[in-house]
């Protein structure tokens, strides 16, 4: 039986703990339908607290303690959930990172769901390692922690000993995720089934707005990002940008890169699919009007690059954002 400790604190989603015990409990109820022989439960989960006290979590409610950090067992998993906005009161709190740290250092699996990614990169864990976290906080990660590997598109990463999901409601998904790993991949399904969860989402591309990295003081690379915004349609080099950022090729690659995160013709790309994100839900231009509007000649180009990018087709994407 697996044992997992959920963490709690102040500004927590009362929702990303609860939808995982829920989780866990149903699992522990459908393992006993799959195989009425065993005995063992899927696991035993309890919430603890810093002092073993109650929290207030996002919507004002308390949750709730089973025991505090210090009582805490052996545990085989530990949760950190996320908490709604900046992390940044989370972090002052650094005896949650380091009893974290420790944690993992005995040898506890550690996952995170959303923001808590920041407790795990605070304890360590996740140095010169991939990560995920909700898509909006990706610019804050990428700066306080530039020696780990953030890949903001994807939904779950398992890295065996830790595990991240990214956005606020990938704790389902982490969750399904876990009974797969520690139970069975037919106990997730079945979990999956009756709670209505699609449980084959991947990453959390789809959801994810491309705003371009401008938290930097490189002026000649807000100098190409403040030119981009008007010329992005046009046909753009890296040789043009760089003559027009007036540095060499070399070092106009190597800053930009610093700066934004992504490489030139990366970025480029990516705020052109941004661009036509908000003409498939905002306007009911057609496909080919959409492809010439953000700089693209060839539609079937467009479409295989929009789902490479993005995770769906552009059609998909109109209908499951669309405002009608």
């Amino acid at each position: 039986m697996l044992n997992i400790a959920v963490m709690a604190y102040d500004n927590c989603l009362q929702s990303g703990i609860a939808g995982m015990l829920d989780l866990f409990t149903l699992a522990n109820w459908e393992q006993k339908r799959l195989s009425p022989k065993t005995k063992s439960l899927f696991c035993h989960a309890e919430v603890i607290t810093l002092d073993g006290e109650s929290v207030t979590s996002f919507n004002r409610q308390p949750v709730g303690a089973d025991r505090s950090l210090m009582d805490c067992g052996n545990i085989d998993l530990l949760i950190v959930p996320g908490v709604m906005g900046r992390p940044d009161r989370l972090l002052e709190q650094t005896e949650l990172a380091e009893w974290i740290g420790l944690q993992h250092q005995h040898g506890t699996v550690v996952a995170s769901a959303c923001s808590g990614a920041f407790l795990l990169a605070e304890a360590g864990i996740l140095k010169g390692r991939q990560a995920t976290t909700h898509w909006q906080l990706a610019d804050r990660f990428r700066q306080r922690y530039p020696k780990i590997d953030l890949q903001i598109d994807r939904l779950i990463i398992d890295g065996v000993d830790y595990l991240c999901a990214g956005g606020t409601g990938a704790h389902i998904d982490l969750a399904l995720h876990l009974i797969e790993k520690y139970g069975s991949k037919a106990l997730a399904n079945v979990c999956a089934r009756m709670m209505l969860i699609d449980g084959n989402r991947r990453d959390q591309a789809p959801f994810v707005k491309f705003k371009g990295s401008r938290n930097h003081i490189d002026e000649p690379i807000l100098k190409i990002q403040q030119w981009l915004d008007r010329y992005y349609r046009e046909k753009v080099s890296v040789r043009v940008m760089a003559k027009r950022s007036g540095l060499n090729e070399r070092t106009f690659l190597r800053r930009f890169k610093k700066a934004t995160g992504e490489a030139p013709l990366e970025y480029l790309q990516k705020m052109r699919i941004e661009k036509a994100k908000q003409l498939l839900t905002g306007t009911d231009q057609t496909l080919e009007s959409i492809t010439s509007a953000v700089g693209y000649v060839d539609l079937s180009s467009f479409r295989r690059l929009f789902h490479q990018v993005v995770g769906i087709s552009p059609t998909i994407y109109r209908q499951r954002f669309g405002s009608d």
